[in-house]
């Protein structure tokens, strides 16, 4: 795994946090971790060290490790991500389920236009 703040551009200076252990990672490569085709989806929505699964990552700055400041941040991600709807929540239907992040909101039905009668 890179070493984050050697990252040459300020944009790939961020960390990827899993919530659900003390480990993170350059969010690079947590990113292409978890894109792998060569394991199952349960192994690379683990932890690449504790094997402990996280469902995302929350991209970040800084390495937080104090359990109350990693706590809060999950809040705040959580918060900020259920405000965006899901692209997956089309038809009613999420593949992720509970697990999902995102708003699960139907889009609002268009009125439907009334074609004028000659």
């Amino acid at each position: 795994m890179d070493r984050v703040y050697e990252k040459a551009l300020p944009e790939e200076r961020l960390f990827g946090i899993l919530p659900n252990c003390s480990h993170a990672y350059c969010v690079g490569c947590i990113r292409k971790w978890r894109r792998s085709r060569d394991f199952q989806s349960t192994i690379v929505k683990a932890c690449p060290e504790c094997r402990i699964t996280s469902s995302y990552y929350i991209p970040h700055q800084y390495w937080i490790s104090d359990v109350d400041e990693k706590e809060k941040l999950i809040r705040t991600f959580k918060a900020q991500t259920g405000k965006i709807r899901c692209k997956f929540f089309v038809r009613g239907h999420c593949p992720f389920r509970s697990e999902c992040i995102y708003l699960h909101e139907l889009p609002a039905r268009r009125p439907r236009r009334h074609r004028r009668q000659r």
